[in-house]
């Protein structure tokens, strides 16, 4: 979690409702530990606008009565057949609220990337700060989909995520030009090959 903190946002929103709580209840207790009940009681009680229920609704199916309520609700159901079939129409009208990660980025991918023959791959690991941040390049195999390549690392084909991924551009190997038969052989610069050396005394 600690990794993707994007991920428990909800959770920490909601730690923070409670420590606003608390905080509010810090000039009557001297203890935090005093008025936790009377708090938890109070955010699992409190409607909650974008689900259209509180947290006791959706957990035990009613809501709790809170100390301000002092006298019961005069409508009572009779049966239990009849508690059930409302509780279950209940529970059917309520829809999940799909969340918003507002905090994540798109990664940069390389517009020639798709094109490339040879990549380097981002290190994840923890590193020196004088270390590679990337290593390679390394052969492209396959592209598996459109945010996933097959690389040949050091002989293993591994799967890479292109979020990892930066193309590699390769300087182009020339030949080394050769003359042909037909060419005069005064054009090949060649040294005499002595056969003796002689030193003069």
């Amino acid at each position: 979690m600690a990794y993707h903190p994007q991920s428990n946002g909800m959770v920490e929103r909601w730690h923070r409702s409670l420590k606003t709580a608390l905080r509010c209840h810090a000039t009557t207790t001297r203890e935090w530990t005093e008025a936790l009940l009377t708090v938890l009681l109070g955010l699992r009680t409190s409607f909650k606008e974008d689900i259209k229920a509180s947290a006791a609704e959706l957990v035990l199916g009613t809501t709790l009565r809170i100390p301000g309520e002092y006298f019961a609700s005069e409508e009572t159901i009779g049966y239990p057949q009849v508690f059930v079939e409302k509780f279950r129409e209940y529970m059917k009208s309520i829809r999940p609220v799909p969340t918003a990660h507002h905090t994540r980025t798109k990664p940069f991918i390389h517009r020639d990337l798709d094109d490339s023959t040879h990549v380097f791959v981002r290190v994840d690991k923890s590193r020196s700060p004088l270390d590679k941040p990337y290593e390679g390049p390394f052969p492209v195999i396959t592209k598996i989909n459109q945010s996933v390549f097959r690389i040949n690392i050091k002989g293993t084909a591994q799967n890479i995520n292109i979020d990892r991924l930066k193309p590699a551009f390769l300087e182009a190997t020339q030949p080394e030009p050769t003359l042909g038969p037909s060419e005069p052989a005064d054009e090949q610069q060649q040294l005499p090959r002595l056969s003796t050396v002689t030193f003069a005394a």
